[in-house]
C-alpha cells in the first residue's frame, strides 16, 4: 500500500474518532439520553451510541476511501454523480422483471447457482431497454455508492455496506436495489459499456 493512501486512511480514521468523540458530541447525547428513562445508565448510552455512531461512518468512510484512491488512478476517474443522488431512467416492464427475479431467488426451489438465471436477467433487461423509447420509461431516485470510468470507456458501478445485517430483509434489498440501479445507470449515461 502507498504511502499516500496510508496517509488518506490515518486522517480520515483521526477526523472520525475526533468528531465522534469531541466534547459537543458527547453533550449532545447526554442531553437526548437526559429525557429517557432507562435502566442502563447514561455514560454507557453514550459510549454505546458512539460505537454505533463509529460503526455506521465505517461505512461511509469505506466509500469516501475508494472514491479517493480511484482519484489518484490516472487511468479512472470518478463519474460526477458518484456519490450521489441521482434519477434514473428504466421501464415498468424492468422494473418488474427484476423485482421476480428477487422474489424467484427467495423460493426454496431455487438453485444455488443463479448464473445462468442472472445473465439472462441482464439481457432480457438490456433488450428491454434498448427497444425502449424515454417516454416509456419512469425515472427513480437512488444513491450511487461509486460510478467511476475506465480510460478505455469502461464504467464500473459500486455499491458498498458494512456490516448492515441488523435487518433481515436488508441483503434482498441491497440485491435489488443493485440491479435496478445498474439498469437505470445504462439508461441514463450516454453511451455505457
Amino acid at each position: 500500500m502507498s504511502n499516500q493512501v496510508k496517509q488518506i486512511i490515518r486522517q480520515t480514521v483521526s477526523e472520525m474518532l475526533a468528531n465522534s468523540m469531541s466534547a459537543q458530541n458527547i453533550r449532545r447525547m447526554a442531553e437526548k439520553h437526559a429525557e429517557k428513562v432507562h435502566f442502563v445508565p447514561i455514560r454507557y448510552r453514550i459510549i454505546g451510541g458512539i460505537l454505533q455512531g463509529l460503526n455506521i461512518k465505517f461505512g461511509n468512510f469505506i466509500e469516501q476511501l475508494l472514491r479517493n484512491i480511484v482519484e489518484m488512478d490516472t487511468g479512472v476517474q470518478v463519474m460526477p454523480d458518484s456519490g450521489k443522488k441521482i434519477k434514473l431512467f428504466f421501464t415498468p416492464e424492468t422494473d418488474s422483471l427484476i423485482d421476480g427475479y428477487i422474489t424467484e431467488r427467495q423460493l426454496p426451489n431455487s438453485p444455488d447457482d443463479c448464473s445462468t438465471a442472472f445473465s439472462n436477467l441482464l439481457d432480457k433487461i438490456l433488450e428491454i431497454e434498448h427497444t425502449a423509447s424515454n417516454e416509456q420509461r419512469q425515472g427513480i431516485t437512488k444513491d450511487v455508492d461509486g460510478l467511476f470510468q475506465t480510460d478505455d470507456g469502461l464504467i464500473v458501478y459500486t455499491e458498498l455496506k458494512y456490516n448492515d445485517d441488523h435487518d433481515t430483509g436488508k441483503f434482498v434489498d441491497i440485491n435489488r436495489k443493485f440491479i435496478k440501479t445498474w439498469a437505470g445507470v445504462g439508461c441514463s449515461i450516454p453511451n455505457p459499456i
